[in-house]
């Protein structure tokens, strides 16, 4: 048996101070979720799709390949949207 020399010169006992359950765990649980996901992944054609998901996430969305013209845009379209809603409440309610 080795034993570990601690900085005041004593020695540490080599036995585990865990108990055994949290040394050796039992398996995890297989849950609806999980046989259900090795469901869907054992079908024909699962692992290209995900992989297609996979790609699809990974890409660059319009606006951070473009952050100033999508500000721009959404800018312009808030203000369109503004004017109309304006537009249309004073047509309903300027008639009263």
């Amino acid at each position: 048996a080795r034993t570990r020399r601690v900085g005041h010169g004593g020695t540490l006992d080599p036995r585990p101070t865990l108990p055994d359950w949290m040394r050796d765990p039992p398996p995890a649980r297989r849950t609806l979720g999980t046989r259900l996901a090795d469901g869907m992944a054992a079908l024909p054609g699962a692992g290209w799709l995900r992989r297609r998901w996979w790609a699809w996430q990974r890409r660059q969305r319009l606006y951070q390949r473009f952050p100033n013209t999508v500000k721009i845009g959404a800018m312009l379209v808030s203000f369109v949207v503004i004017l109309v809603m304006v537009m249309l409440a004073y047509g309903l309610y300027g008639q009263v």
